[in-house]
């Protein structure tokens, strides 16, 4: 019989059958982020010097991908024009908090939304400076960028960053670029329903997992799933999704993400937020939180002595 035991530096295992027993704030039994990742104007694009434009729009161009295509533009447009401003005016609808995955050089071409962020019951994680692969960084671009995304955040916004998810490919340095540079939690991992503690140079630190399959990215179709057609698609989803979470969440606390993108919520797609934005509100156990927020709790709770900058804590309620 062939050995099929391998020494390979990841965890299979996870909690296994034992989750930890605990509830979020108040007893609540789901903690439900909202995460808008909010890239637009970063994307690849001749103006800015790349070689070839961002072709991620049901806008479908004949032209050479070294030319700009002005209706695949306008795909990007729409989310800073009008997009953006409706899930604003959405979450303030239902007074509920939600987190910015924010690629910082957007806010450049949208100053009035800099300015917005500033009051906003939000907080903002890292997404880069530009919404582009990272295929071929180096360790020290990746330090880099995460350094000039942070350091453009806090002067735009005034607001701290404390996690990170990074376009994708996501490399062997990332999480410990994160860690190095002062972040608390990392958030690039879809690995886990619940918030959990990763090894990083013999230390552990918070990671926070994302979804990417209670994301408005399934309307593109075939990116990170089969692909949703209407509304009702992302909403029967997201349901299905909470019930299964919150029937599993008696005795140990669950986390869902649920991402989103201006350009992609328009209004014949945007209904399945507010749908289950009021189903939800139904419930007693269901706590919509920024990401901040379910980290503070979670590592308050569990997180040994030496997981990576704890102090970050501090500077949030």
């Amino acid at each position: 019989m062939t050995d099929t035991t391998t020494a390979r530096p990841r965890d299979f295992i996870g909690y296994g059958d034992s989750p930890p027993k605990f509830s979020w704030p108040g007893g609540k039994k789901v903690a439900i982020n909202f995460a808008i990742n909010y890239e637009e104007g970063t994307e690849r694009s001749p103006l800015l010097g790349d070689i070839a434009r961002d072709s991620r729009t049901w806008v479908r161009s004949a032209l050479p991908p070294t030319e700009r295509d002005l209706m695949q533009e306008g795909e990007y447009e729409y989310g800073t024009r009008v997009g953006i401003w409706r899930l604003l005016r959405i979450f303030k609808e239902f007074n509920v908090p939600y987190s910015v995955f924010l690629s910082s050089e957007a806010l450049l071409s949208n100053p009035e939304l800099g300015e917005r962020l500033k009051t906003e019951n939000c907080d903002i994680a890292s997404h880069g400076t530009r919404s582009i692969s990272r295929v071929g960084l180096t360790e020290e671009m990746e330090r880099a960028d995460l350094r000039q995304s942070v350091d453009q955040t806090l002067a735009i916004t005034g607001k701290r960053i404390l996690g990170a998810f990074p376009r994708p490919p996501i490399t062997e340095n990332s999480r410990r670029v994160m860690a190095e540079e002062g972040l608390l939690y990392d958030s690039a991992t879809s690995n886990d329903d619940r918030p959990h503690f990763a090894d990083v140079s013999g230390r552990p630190m918070l990671v926070l997992p994302y979804a990417l399959d209670t994301n408005d990215a399934r309307f593109w179709g075939g990116q990170s799933g089969p692909g949703f057609t209407g509304s009702t698609d992302f909403f029967d989803y997201l349901k299905s999704a909470f019930d299964v979470l919150y029937r599993e969440s008696d005795e140990s606390g669950t986390m869902m993400s649920i991402g989103l993108h201006a350009r992609i919520m328009r209004p014949g797609r945007v209904d399945s937020l507010i749908r289950f934005l009021e189903y939800v509100s139904k419930f007693d156990g269901a706590w919509v939180a920024k990401r901040s927020d379910i980290a503070a709790h979670f590592a308050r709770l569990f997180a040994p002595e030496n997981t990576w900058n704890l102090d970050a804590l501090s500077s949030l309620p």
